[in-house]
Formats: structure tokens, C-alpha cells, sequence
């Protein structure tokens, strides 16, 4: 993963809790935990430890770990095995792997 705007990552690690939004132009990985919402010009990502409740505005996404709260998605969004996403989906692209757990709606639109 690596944004195309700057090749920056902000990784938050497995310590860190952040409560408010995030708004970031490069890609962010989250092993840690964020309540708050997350706009970002770059890829998201959470990590099999990382948690986010809050609203979601990325590229694109991947998600192992647990998210509550809605996600708009420009391009590709997976829902890797053991995840958990509770809430809406919009989005291009979806690959939902076995084992993950969504709960909610999902619009996919080649024009998002």
C-alpha cells in the first residue's frame, strides 16, 4: 500500500487510541484504536488489532480487524477473514473473504 500523493503512511500502533477525526491526505494503518471520523485521500487500513467506530472516507480500504460505522470507498474495499464491519458500505469494488463478518447495507456504483 502506498499513496500516490506523497508515499507517506501514518501507522497508528497496536498503544495508540485516538479520539477525533482524522483528516490526512497519505494512506493511514491502524493497529491501535480511533473513535472518530477518518477522511483520507490515501488507502485505509486496519489492522487484525486496530478498532474504528466512526465515519470512513478513503481510496480505498482494508480491513482485518473490527469497524463500526459507515465507509465511502472510491475504489476497491476488502473485508479480510475474522474482520468485522457493522454498518453501510459504498463503494466500486467489494471482496468480502471468508469468515468476515459484515453487518449492514452495501451500494456499489462504477460511477463512486
Amino acid at each position: 500500500m502506498s499513496s500516490k500523493l506523497s508515499g507517506e503512511i501514518t501507522h497508528l500502533s497496536s498503544s495508540t487510541v485516538v479520539v477525533g477525526d482524522i483528516t490526512l491526505e497519505n494512506d493511514i494503518r491502524i493497529a491501535g484504536e480511533v473513535q472518530g471520523k477518518i477522511d483520507t485521500k490515501g488507502a485505509f487500513v486496519v489492522e487484525q488489532t486496530g478498532k474504528v467506530k466512526g465515519e470512513i472516507k478513503s481510496t480505498s480500504a482494508t480491513i482485518a480487524g473490527k469497524v463500526q460505522g459507515n465507509i465511502e470507498c472510491d475504489g476497491l474495499l476488502i473485508l479480510e477473514s475474522k474482520s468485522s464491519f457493522v454498518g453501510d458500505i459504498k463503494t466500486r469494488q467489494l471482496v468480502i473473504n471468508e469468515n468476515a463478518e459484515f453487518q449492514g447495507n452495501c451500494a456499489m456504483s462504477a460511477n463512486q
